[in-house]
């Protein structure tokens, strides 16, 4: 008796449509038909997706500002955006949850027509590649949805280690990475049908011919371990530990024996540990036994399903099954730039691939362990409830995948746009991350130079990074104004991220100056004269004199020297203006900085000569 006999039929999924009625705009009846548009409730608003802490205000007739203003004050409300000459706005509302309330609050308002979520409206894409309509397995999948959010990323790399591939296919262009031959130790592949169908289920391009992938944008590493029929445990071993030294980000595995090999384990866990995915065919034999590499522990095993989203009469089963995937019927790439069709775990399992290689498109710094969580978790569950030995965690869906999978850097925030220099008043900068990374923060100055690091190589704290900065420069002078970006990189072995935000310096302090010491005494007999140390806080015309005990000026030192914010040395050498020594007796030090907008500092520092 075959699988498919055994299974129980799962009820037949109702479906919900969402119609959207287009009207032409002309004269008469049309026009009547035209305006006629649905009375939704506040709850029938927030059903659909929108962006969250935004509402679209449509008034009873164009507002100015000031009246916009505030009906905004009375609600809690920024304004985003107008169009239309003030008939429509875009608000944000920082309590998210309280959105619902605040349309229904605005709905009251005279001069408001109309509140309502600002909804996400979402792209259907379908590649234009002329077989693309062969390929069922993508709506299955839902891969068009999840294109729209990514196609795959150049910095990701999936390793096809099979019977070699033919990398002269169209396919493949400018696709293929540290292609080698575990054979023969060397990088020339044999054009193998099975390892060319599989690569192009993953990664085939999306160029307006052919067929396209599951991640037509990803990296393909080409291993070939077969030799004829065969390939054996220890050279599929070093093709792995290969590939992830090399470092692939997805191992693919489509080929199997019922025996268990310690070597095989090895190298897979050795992958894992290198931060590679690992994921292999389940079999087609239509039996339970545990099929290896699919079995081992930190595999992905993969089962095939078909068109109607059953288990197929030749995928093995059992409990070592994690996930299933399309693998009947899937047509794709094939030697010598042609086409086939072909079917088996081989063709579900680069499927499960490409949905790996999107998620870590879309996040790049997620361990083995947390691409394979957000595979089982967005996966759609077939047969019996929850994991089964036919289906395992589910059926793949990229497009749920994509949606469980977090953004490795959020949104950066800043606790002020415009910085008043001071010295001592801090930005502070914080961002939420998610993955396995390091991380630097720096100040950028408007030339895009790094003019000060203030993180440099750190492990995320509570997940994300925050950083300070006192206005200060590297040599301790306060930044001059202008723009500048606070910027976060975060970082592993394998890529890298930027993201930046930017704001303000504002120079307009009051001007200080302040003196190492308030008190010298020296030898009037010595002739190595005085150096006093003196800072400011911003650049200043500088004036210095001394003067005796009576006020009377003694000898100038500086007049009106600009000088730049940072610590600076006025020199007396213990002579008057006639260059005369000075007796012993008391004197006074006197520094005056003037800035741009004639605000003035002093500082005094009293000096015996004895």
């Amino acid at each position: 008796m075959g699988i498919s006999s055994r299974l129980r039929k799962a009820a037949a999924a109702g479906t919900m449509a969402f119609a959207v009625s287009c009207a032409w705009l002309g004269t008469g009846e049309e026009l009547v038909k035209a305006a006629e548009q649905p009375q939704l409730s506040i709850g029938q608003k927030f059903q659909g997706e929108y962006e969250k802490g935004e509402l679209v205000i449509r008034f009873s007739h164009p507002l100015a500002e000031r009246e916009r203003q505030a009906i905004y004050a009375k609600h809690g409300l920024s304004e985003e955006g107008v169009l239309a000459n003030g008939l429509f706005a875009n608000v944000s509302i920082k309590n998210k949850q309280e959105l619902a309330q605040t349309a229904a609050d605005l709905m009251k308002e005279t001069a408001v027509k109309q509140a309502e979520p600002n909804y996400q409206l979402t792209s259907q894409f379908k590649p234009s590649d002329s077989y693309y309509n062969k390929q069922w397995f993508h709506t299955k999948i839902n891969a068009p949805k999840a294109w729209d959010r990514t196609r795959g990323s150049s910095q990701i790399t999936v390793a096809v280690i099979d019977g070699g591939v033919d990398t002269r296919h169209s396919e493949f262009k400018n696709r293929i990475v540290q292609s080698y031959n575990a054979v023969t130790g060397s990088t020339v592949l044999p054009a193998d049908s099975h390892g060319t169908h599989v690569a192009g289920i993953i990664g085939a391009a999306m160029d307006g011919a052919g067929v396209t992938g599951v991640a037509p944008g990803v990296k393909l590493m080409p291993v070939n371990v077969f030799e004829g029929e065969y390939a054996d445990s220890y050279t599929i071993a070093e093709a792995i530990i290969y590939a992830a030294d090399k470092g692939a980000d997805i191992l693919n595995l489509s080929f199997g024996s019922y025996s268990y090999s310690d070597i095989l384990e090895y190298a897979a866990d050795y992958a894992v540990k290198k931060g590679s995915v690992v994921i292999a065919a389940a079999g087609n034999e239509n039996v339970s036994l545990p099929f290896y590499p699919a079995a081992l522990s930190n595999v992905i095993a993969v089962s095939a399903t078909n068109s109607a989203d059953e288990i197929t009469d030749f995928s093995n089963f059992g409990r070592y099954i994690n996930l299933s995937a399309p693998g009947e019927s899937i047509f794709s790439t094939a030697p010598k730039n042609s086409y086939r069709y072909m079917d088996g775990t081989s063709m579900a399992t680069p499927v499960v691939s490409g949905a790996a290689g999107l998620v870590l498109s879309k996040n790049p710094f997620l361990s083995p362990q947390q691409v394979t969580r957000i595979l089982y978790n967005s996966s759609i569950d077939l047969g019996d409830r929850s994991w089964d030995a036919f289906y395992g965690n589910g059926r793949v869906d990229v497009h749920k995948a994509l949606a469980a999978t977090p953004e490795p850097m959020g949104e950066i925030s800043l606790n002020m746009k415009e910085m008043k220099v001071t010295g001592s008043s801090n930005l502070r900068a914080g961002m939420a991350v998610s993955g396995n990374m390091r991380g630097t923060v720096y100040v950028e100055n408007a030339s895009g130079k790094n003019i000060r690091t203030l993180v440099k190589g750190a492990a995320p704290q509570k997940g994300g990074f925050v950083a300070y900065w006192n206005g200060k420069l590297d040599n301790g002078s306060l930044a001059p104004a202008g723009q500048y970006s606070i910027v976060f990189r975060t970082a592993d072995n394998r890529q890298f991220l930027t993201k930046k935000a930017p704001f303000k310096v504002v120079r307009n302090l009051s001007p200080a100056i302040q003196a190492e010491t308030d008190h010298i005494t020296s030898s009037a007999s010595a002739d190595k004269g005085l150096n006093v140390k003196f800072t400011i806080n911003k650049s200043l015309f500088v004036t210095a004199a001394v003067y005796n005990e009576k006020g009377k000026l003694v000898k100038s030192l500086m007049t009106k020297k600009a000088l730049p914010a940072r610590s600076h040395y006025v020199f007396w050498d213990g002579t008057n203006g006639n260059l005369k020594k000075m007796p012993e007796g008391s004197y006074q030090l006197v520094m005056t900085g003037t800035d741009l907008e004639n605000q003035q500092a002093t500082a005094k520092v009293a000096i015996t000569l004895n």
